[in-house]
């Protein structure tokens, strides 16, 4: 097999660095999906998982108080309040989407088997449902596989215990196995359970260890009666009565939040917007994702931009531009989109398939979305792609590069450049690139090595 190489001759330093608009026209995407509707009424484990589990915590918990590992770990004012959590989720390092999650369900309040009640007095659950579960979204299959999304301590405690080396590609209900979780009690003596985890994903940490605000407990996989990926957030007060965090009118769990900064009940944003060959694709569950994001082009090639976006409401709306590397705006994505339809879906996925023109602009472009939230202010999501220089069998830069470009050879790659500040350089080549004596990129500029060449 042909090996892949590229080398740097010498040590250098890279660098990366509330209006109101008139919506003057709407334009359908060409494809457009929304969530189904839950389509089981089975809650998140069996009546026998959860006795086995309340009996475990009530063992761990009772020991865990009389040989006072609250009073020797927590502050006296710490035990006399319930805890203030922080968000039970992160990306991992390496992963920087704007957004990453959508809530799915809040904890269902009314006993009663026929009505759905959540803490706004609404129906964002279902019958029985005990805890807040928290999607991953988009791609929730493949984010499992590349352990994007970690369950983190929402507050500072101790761990009771832990479930793990169950199956954690669970497509429904029936027959489903126990699923992977950690269980933290708070200095209050309140509990947190954290469940639906990664197989073997689970912090090394375990009963009586101290886990910290923000600490990592485990990836968010889909263990035990689940769907798909999603955390399932539970919490029981120190008189281990169930506790829905989110508080409102509807709320007679508590008197108060339990978060540090809670959510509005319409999170509404942008969770990622990409370029791609083609659309991506979804097999059958657990199937994983196939994104088919691109950002480099040649002129004249097929290209999808797409939008993912969390708790869409009708009265929100999104400006979905494109400029060229000179600045100027391009005619080929210019809408305003407003969804119409049912009032509030928990996700939604938006794509227009588009050409590059034979003579489009060579450089980097930007692809923009203004999304316009009832619930935040106007927040401007950006993302970019490159319309590549021709592929050649090789190439040697000496002179300056004051343009950002992309280039690509079927072979090596050899550069003594200098790069200008703000300028981004892709050098992508078969073989190698070569970085020579007299190269320098400054601060504030960009540099990025690819083996791909011309494929």
């Amino acid at each position: 097999m042909k090996s892949k190489i590229f080398t740097f001759i010498f040590l250098f330093t890279i660098a990366i660095g509330n209006a109101q608009v008139q919506l003057l026209e709407t334009k359908e995407s060409d494809g457009f999906w929304i969530e189904p509707e839950r389509d089981t009424d089975e809650v998140c484990m069996s009546p026998e998982e959860y006795k086995r589990i309340k009996s475990r915590i009530e063992k761990s918990a009772k020991h865990m108080r009389k040989s006072g590992v609250l009073e020797k770990h927590f502050s006296t004012d710490s035990r006399m309040a319930h805890p203030l959590f922080e968000w039970p989720m992160r990306q991992a390092d390496g992963f920087n989407d704007p957004g990453y999650y959508y809530i799915s369900n809040y904890v269902d309040l009314d006993p009663d088997t026929t009505i759905v009640l959540d803490f706004n007095g609404l129906d964002q659950s279902y019958n029985g449902h005990r805890g807040i579960d928290i999607t991953t979204y988009p791609y929730f299959w493949k984010k499992m596989a590349d352990a994007h999304v970690e369950a983190i301590a929402a507050a500072d405690g101790v761990i009771i215990f832990k479930d793990d080396g169950n199956n954690d590609t669970s497509c429904e209900c029936e027959d489903s196995e126990g699923w992977n979780a950690v269980y933290v009690m708070h200095a209050d003596g309140s509990i947190a359970w954290y469940g639906h985890l990664k197989t073997n994903s689970t912090t090394a940490k375990d009963s009586g260890d101290i886990v910290n605000v923000g600490e990592y407990l485990g990836v968010i996989g889909s263990s035990g009666c689940s769907t798909n990926p999603h955390l399932h957030f539970e919490v029981y007060d120190d008189m281990d009565s169930l506790v829905e965090p989110f508080f409102g009118p509807f709320n007679t769990t508590t008197t108060d939040s339990w978060w540090a900064n809670q959510l509005p009940y319409y999170d509404s944003g942008i969770n990622k917007i990409a370029t791609h060959s083609t659309a991506s694709t979804t097999p059958d569950c657990p199937g994983i994702e196939v994104p088919n994001e691109k950002i480099g082009f040649n002129q004249g090639d097929p290209i999808t931009f797409s939008i993912a976006i969390r708790h869409s409401l009708t009265s929100d709306s999104a400006v979905i531009e494109v400029f060229e590397p000179d600045g100027d705006q391009s005619s080929i994505l210019d809408v305003t989109y407003i969804r119409e339809g049912t009032l509030f879906i928990k996700r939604a996925s938006l794509n227009w398939n588009r050409t590059l023109g034979n003579e489009a602009e060579m450089g980097k472009w930007t692809y923009r979305v203004t999304y316009y939230s009832s619930a935040y202010a106007p927040a401007i999501v950006e993302t970019y792609f490159w319309v590549k220089e021709d592929c050649v069998p090789n190439i040697i830069h000496v002179t300056p590069k004051t343009q950002s470009a992309y280039y690509q050879a079927s072979n090596a790659i050899l550069s003594a450049s200098t790069v200008s500040n703000g300028i981004h350089i892709v050098y992508d080549a078969d073989s190698s690139a070569t970085l020579l004596p007299g190269f320098i990129a400054p601060s504030g500029s960009k540099l990025e090595i690819k083996l791909a060449g011309c494929n």
